[in-house]
Formats: structure tokens, C-alpha cells, sequence
């Protein structure tokens, strides 16, 4: 009988712990259904979620366009407020030319016909290079007898390296130790030798011709040397007195020519002042030069292509550059 009970009570304990188990998996699985019900809420809301940020991004856009409208308008206004501002200066300028006693600076003066005769001498310097080789060209040229040395000197190491390497062949038996070294070093060098023996002809060849070349263009530079060099200083004289000119007319009180404000404007600007200045003397060693005197032109009439080609391509460098201050 106590048996019987020993069994029912160990029954009973199995069943109890059966059941917590499935309790305690009860209420894991109830855990994570409501893990899972607070998944698909979050999923219903993100409809609402889209449809607000919608909304949202519905009213920047129209704040945006609203606001690129109000600064286009704004830049609208300050446009038209420049261009009165221009007209009215303009006008102004006009009024204090014509006023009594108004002086306009004469820029092109040339009483003497100085400044001419400078401009003179830098072209005919400027002629006096023509046929000349350029640096990059005479720096090229004398590159091939560099090149030639180079091969003459690898030559001379491999075949130095031949003649040591025999000496050692000729002098043991097979099998000493220093033919190890000594048959690996004839089999290296003496290809190499033979290599750099076959390009010895045609480098002297280029070098020997490109020794001409420079001799020749030595011999010219030599002729035309007093020519060049007076070309050079008196570019630079003429520049100088250009730019003190220039400094004196834009610091002063007098009026400066319709041409030059034209071109350039009436003063130099806060940044960039300096570029300013070269491209201002730039224009009046132009007018110089070739005596432009249009009064409202700065470069006066655009020259033929074919009949004058260094001055039409500096009135195309002039144009380009003026566009950067016009």
C-alpha cells in the first residue's frame, strides 16, 4: 500500500513540474505576443508616419520656393538699383567733363615721342629673336649629349665588368671558387655591353647634329645680343615710366580718360589691385606702341591678322584680359 502511494506522489510530482514548465511557457509565448502586437502597431503607425513627414516635406519645399522668389526679386532690385547707380554716375561723369574747369588726364601723352621710341626698340628686340630657339627647344638638344655620355659611361662599367670576369676564367681552373662569381658576371655583362655598344651610333649621330644646331643658334643669339639686350631695358624703362604714369593719374584728383574707364573702370579694385595695375600698363604700352589714340576705345581698331601677327596676337591677349576687368 505504501508503495502504491510512493508511486502516486512521485506522479503527482511529475505532473506538477510538467505543469509549471508549460506554465512557464505560457507566459513566454505571451510575451512575445505582445512583442509581436507592439511590432504590427508600430507597423500601422508608419503609414500616419509617412503621410506627417509627406506634409512636412509638402510645406519646406513651399517655404523654399518661396524664398528662392524673394531673393530672386531681391537680386532683381539690386540689379536695377546698379544700373540707375551706373546711369547716374555715368551722367555725373559726363556733367563734371563738361564742367569748366574739368581736366582729364592725357595718358597718351608722347610729346617727344619717347615713350614711341622705347616701344620701337622693344620690338625691334622682340624681331631680333625671331629664328631663335626657344629654352625648351635649346634644354631638348642638349639632352642628346647627355644621353650619349650616359650610354658611353654604362658601356665602359659593363665592359669593365667582361674584362675582370675573363681575367678570372682565363687564369683558374673549373671549378675554383671565384669562377662561381666570375661566369654569372661575364653572362650578365657582356649582353648588356653589346646592348648599350648598339645605341652608341645612333646617339652620336643625334648628338653630334644636335651640336650643330646649338652651335648655330649660339652664333645668332651672339649677332643679335646688343639688339636683344637694348630691347630688354627698354622694355623695362618703358614699363616703369608707364606705371609711374598710371600711379600718378589714378591717385590724383583729375579725371581719367573715357577709354581707360571704360576698359578698366575709374579705380583700382580693393583685391586684385596689383593684376589691375599690369593689365591697366599692359593696355597703355599697347596704345604706345602702335599710337592708338581713339578716345573711347582702348584698343583702338582691331588690326589684320595676316599683315601684323604679333600685334593681333597681343590685341587678343589684351582683349581677354580686359574682360576680367570691364
Amino acid at each position: 500500500m505504501e508503495g502504491s502511494y510512493s508511486n502516486l506522489d512521485r506522479k503527482v510530482h511529475n505532473l506538477e513540474t510538467s505543469l509549471r514548465h508549460a506554465l512557464s511557457e505560457v507566459r513566454d509565448h505571451d510575451s512575445k505576443l505582445s512583442e509581436v502586437e507592439d511590432a504590427v502597431g508600430q507597423l500601422e503607425d508608419i503609414p500616419r508616419r509617412v503621410d506627417s513627414l509627406e506634409y512636412d516635406l509638402r510645406e519646406a519645399k513651399e517655404e523654399t520656393e518661396r524664398v528662392d522668389s524673394d531673393l530672386g526679386d531681391r537680386i532683381s532690385e539690386v540689379d536695377g538699383s546698379v544700373d540707375r547707380l551706373a546711369t547716374r554716375v555715368a551722367a555725373l561723369e559726363r556733367y563734371l567733363r563738361q564742367a569748366e574747369g574739368a581736366v582729364v588726364v592725357d595718358l597718351d601723352e608722347d610729346r617727344a615721342g619717347e615713350l614711341h621710341a622705347l616701344a620701337v626698340t622693344v620690338n625691334k628686340g622682340l624681331d631680333a629673336r625671331v629664328g631663335l630657339l626657344p629654352d625648351y627647344e635649346r634644354s631638348r638638344l642638349k639632352l642628346s649629349g647627355a644621353h650619349l655620355k650616359q650610354a658611353l659611361e654604362e658601356r665602359r662599367q659593363h665592359r669593365a665588368a667582361v674584362l675582370r670576369a675573363v681575367a678570372v676564367l682565363a687564369t683558374t681552373q673549373a671549378g675554383a671558387p671565384e669562377r662561381k662569381t666570375a661566369e654569372p658576371a661575364f653572362k650578365e655583362s657582356a649582353p648588356k655591353a653589346q646592348a648599350v655598344h648598339s645605341r652608341i651610333g645612333p646617339l652620336t649621330t643625334s648628338a653630334e647634329q644636335d651640336r650643330e644646331k646649338l652651335e648655330a643658334d649660339n652664333t645668332l643669339r651672339a649677332k643679335k645680343a646688343k639688339v636683344i639686350d637694348a630691347g630688354q631695358r627698354a622694355n623695362t624703362r618703358l614699363r616703369l615710366r608707364l606705371r609711374s604714369r598710371l600711379s600718378d593719374a589714378v591717385s590724383g584728383a583729375d579725371l581719367l580718360p573715357v577709354w581707360f574707364v571704360t576698359a578698366l573702370g575709374p579705380m583700382a579694385p580693393s583685391r586684385n589691385a596689383n593684376d589691375w595695375m599690369d593689365a591697366a600698363t599692359d593696355v597703355l604700352a599697347y596704345r604706345v606702341t602702335y599710337r592708338i589714340t581713339d578716345p573711347v576705345v582702348a584698343l583702338g581698331t582691331p588690326p589684320d591678322g595676316q599683315r601684323a601677327p604679333r600685334r593681333t596676337a597681343w590685341h587678343q591677349e589684351l582683349t581677354r584680359e580686359l574682360r576680367r576687368w570691364g
